[in-house]
């Protein structure tokens, strides 16, 4: 067990923001949620994957809904009322929660649950859900590995509490229907609570260590800019990436539709990448990035990360026309390619945005 300093946490908002792949909460309102931790604690306890007994129950706590709306809305204490209900409805079967963790990783949602450790006195296991952000309960590494998504705990702002349980547990649709539909009652954004899991499943199926590598990110790009280095360059190492174009962004179409920010990002490279171009199709995250002819690039479930070339990493939420950015492709994690489920969670929105094919690996333009 660690603890997570000031220091640490902001890094963390950094890394995860770029493996957010475009989702996971806005960093503003992850450093929002940062600046309210550390006005009750001088640190966040991070325990080791493998400090985790076989036996602990791991709690999952997040936020979902509209990025648009988390940012002009904000959001702290219904992470809280999510907390204290699902804990509540664990305790009448006799289980006891030992840790939290995130359910993705995201500039905004990895922060979530350390919101609910600095008041509650819970540590964080170092592991998430995905590896990266995702739009969906269909789309995570739950649904892939057959992780029930029942209870599921909703909460607003003002305390109004919903569990839901699917009749079919293993139902993400139904989870979907009923997560999605408190969050349009409630505005848009809401807090919710599921996917309780033991240490052993934790390490079986989901990401280990995820936490500690969003804070290697973020601290190899805080020095790379401290020194001089490309920040672009060295953050595509920390992450097993390359480096798909820099160019500024010409166009972005945005629509919300139940609960979802759909769009496309445009972006004409500048420097060595003049005359190429890049459309990335994003449904909260980036799902799909297109060559200028038409040829798919980099699909889900591998990472479609936006950073400005000055350094700042980017979700669908910050980016504006006019912007001069890079975009680095990444490989997911393993656990993503360890079976075809995991990228046939994915096919009905590839399907959507003109993909019918096969998963292809990443390339280059």
């Amino acid at each position: 067990m660690r603890v997570l300093s000031r220091e640490s946490l902001l890094n963390i908002v950094s890394g995860a923001t770029l493996l957010g792949s475009g989702g996971g909460g806005s960093p503003k309102d992850g450093l929002a949620l940062v600046e309210k931790i550390f006005g009750v604690t001088t640190g966040i306890e991070l325990a080791s994957p493998d400090e985790v007994c076989d036996n602990d129950y791991i709690a999952m706590i997040a936020g979902i809904g509209s990025p648009k709306a988390l940012r002009e809305k904000g959001f702290d204490i219904e992470a809280l009322y999510a907390y204290d209900a699902l804990e509540r409805v664990y305790w009448t079967v006799g289980v006891k929660f030992s840790y939290l963790m995130p359910g993705e990783i995201g500039g905004f949602n990895t922060i979530t649950p350390m919101h609910v450790s600095a008041y509650r006195r819970i540590p964080i296991v170092d592991s998430d859900g995905n590896g990266r952000a995702v739009p969906e309960l269909a789309t995570t590494l739950y649904a892939v590995y057959d992780i029930p998504t029942s209870p599921i705990v909703l909460a607003d702002k003002n305390g109004n509490i919903v569990i839901g349980y699917p009749r079919n547990p293993l139902d993400t649709t139904a989870g979907e229907s009923i997560a999605r539909g408190f969050a349009i009652a409630a505005g848009m954004i809401a807090a919710f609570g599921t996917w309780v899991v033991t240490g052993r499943v934790m390490r079986e199926c989901l990401v280990i260590n995820s936490i500690s590598k969003c804070e290697e990110i973020g601290r190899a790009i805080k020095e790379a800019i401290k020194v001089g280095k490309d920040p672009v360059r060295e953050a595509a190492a920390a992450i097993n990436g390359c480096e798909l174009i820099r160019g500024k962004i010409t166009d972005i179409s945005t629509r919300t539709v139940g609960g979802f920010d759909f769009g496309r990002t445009t972006i004409e490279g500048t420097g060595s990448y003049a005359g190429k171009k890049i459309m990335i199709d994003f449904k909260n995250e980036n799902m799909i990035a297109w060559s200028g002819d038409g040829e798919p690039l980099v699909m889900v479930p591998d990472l479609i990360c936006l950073m400005k070339v000055s350094g700042e990493p980017l979700t669908n939420a910050d980016t504006e026309v006019g912007m001069e950015i890079a975009v680095i492709a990444a490989p997911a994690p393993e656990k993503w390619k360890a079976i075809p489920k995991g990228f046939e969670v994915w096919r009905h929105i590839l399907e959507k945005m003109g993909y019918t094919g096969a998963y292809q690996p990443i390339r280059t333009i």
